[in-house]
C-alpha cells in the first residue's frame, strides 16, 4: 500500500465511521487530497480512483483490518496530518456522534498521537467548523 492509498484510506474511514458515507463527504475528500504535496501529479480522476479503491478494499477485508493496514503503511511524518484531516471530516457537520468519537479515539491511539496534541487538534478543528 502506498502512502497516498494509506492516507486516503484513513480519511475514507473517517467518512464511513458513522455507518453512512454521504457523497458530499467523498467529494470533499478530493480537494483535501489534491492540495497536498503527497498527491502531486494526481488529478481529480486519480484521487477519485484512489478513494474508490479504498472503498473496495474496505469491503473486501473489513473496516478494522483495512484501517490497520492503512495505519501501518502511513509514514510517521503524516500521522498528525491524517489525524487532523480525519477530525475535520467527522466534525464538519457540527455533530460528534458516539461512533465518530470512538473512531477518533481509536485512530489517535493507533497513530500514536500524543493526547495533548490530539486535544489541541480537536479544539482547532472544532473552532474551524463552528457556525
Amino acid at each position: 500500500m502506498t502512502p497516498q492509498e494509506a492516507f486516503a484510506g484513513i480519511l475514507f474511514g473517517a467518512c464511513l465511521c458513522d455507518g453512512d458515507v454521504a457523497e458530499v463527504e467523498i467529494q470533499g475528500l478530493i480537494p483535501c487530497l489534491s492540495r497536498m504535496d503527497l498527491y502531486d501529479g494526481y488529478d481529480g480522476v486519480k484521487c477519485d480512483r484512489t478513494i474508490d479503491n479504498a472503498r473496495k478494499a474496505m469491503q473486501q477485508v473489513g473496516f478494522d483490518v483495512y484501517l490497520d493496514q492503512c495505519v501501518s503503511a502511513l509514514p510517521a511524518d503524516l500521522r498528525e496530518t491524517a489525524y487532523a484531516n480525519a477530525c475535520n471530516i467527522v466534525l464538519a457537520d457540527g455533530i460528534f456522534e458516539e461512533s465518530e468519537k470512538k473512531f477518533i479515539e481509536s485512530l489517535r491511539d493507533e497513530l500514536n498521537i500524543d493526547p495533548t496534541t490530539a486535544d489541541q487538534i480537536m479544539e482547532i478543528i472544532t473552532i474551524k467548523n463552528r457556525g
